[in-house]
């Protein structure tokens, strides 16, 4: 069996304007700031098929949002989704560390991440901040 998720407020999620990413993040928790000229969310799978895959709500332009890492004992791979700001078509974005796989619980240090760029094709990416 499998499910996908799509997380909303009332598990966790706090959407705050895109200058708030100066706080550390807690343990088990993981924001995401849009901050090129589209929507991005959070796109994670967990490596327990019982699990599925999840997609947590859309955080709009210009501004952040952090949630807490679902506790189903895996690790979730974490990758970021944007949506173009002329349709509701989505995309999916490179990580500037190439390569790098984001793998988190809600056991592992919190993170922060932003997503960058335009939706010109190229030219949107996504990157991790320090967590101070």
């Amino acid at each position: 069996m499998s499910m996908a998720v799509v997380l909303a407020a009332g598990l966790g999620v706090a959407i705050a304007p895109a200058g708030s990413a100066s706080a550390a993040i807690s343990t088990g928790r993981i924001q995401l700031c849009s901050q090129g000229n589209y929507d991005s969310r959070w796109f994670y799978e967990n490596a327990d098929p019982y699990y599925g895959n999840a997609y947590a709500g859309w955080v709009p332009a210009g501004q952040c949002a952090t949630l807490s890492v679902p506790n189903f004992g895996n690790l979730w791979r974490f990758s970021v989704q944007g949506r173009y700001n002329t349709s509701n078509d989505t995309f999916t974005m490179r990580y500037t560390n190439s390569g790098a796989e984001v793998l988190m619980s809600s056991q592992t240090s919190g993170r922060k991440f932003a997503s960058l760029g335009t939706t010109a094709a190229g030219q949107h990416y996504w990157t991790e901040y320090p967590n101070v």
